[in-house]
């Protein structure tokens, strides 16, 4: 399956660029894969995209799109953000699905400062929710 792109944007980066909650689970498949840098294991699922997306859209600030690039059923979605006035650079690796929803995210930040403090906020937020990983405190 080819991405669907309209005006340069697959509907995946147009909501994320409108940094609208409802528009990016909307692009996303019922069972979709997130793979983030700030917790072990895969997410899973639209409603544990709609918690991951819930948190980035309070802590972040809006997402500023730099560039798309799609082929065939995968996009690179490059990003400028801040959080807690820190500027950051994001990736977005997209496979879509069939129908054009995304199956799978993986997702990058830079630079470590930001990674960090990603980790601490948007990372405590999910182990609030999802636990903490293996290793992450003491027993």
């Amino acid at each position: 399956m080819l991405c669907r792109v309209t005006d340069g944007r697959t509907p995946y980066s147009q909501a994320l660029a409108a940094f609208d909650h409802a528009s990016i689970l909307a692009s996303l498949s019922d069972d979709v894969t997130i793979r983030v840098a700030v917790h072990d294991e895969p997410l899973r699922g639209k409603d544990t995209a709609a918690f991951l997306f819930g948190v980035l859209t309070q802590e972040m600030a809006p997402f500023r799109l730099t560039k798309e690039v799609a082929e065939g059923d995968t996009s690179v979605v490059l990003f400028e953000t801040s959080l807690r006035g820190e500027s950051a650079h994001g990736l977005n690796v997209v496979r879509y699905q069939a129908d054009g929803l995304v199956a799978e995210l993986t997702v990058f930040f830079r630079p470590l400062a930001v990674l960090q403090l990603i980790a601490e906020v948007i990372g405590g937020h999910m182990a609030q929710r999802f636990g903490l990983p293996e290793g992450g405190a003491d027993d």
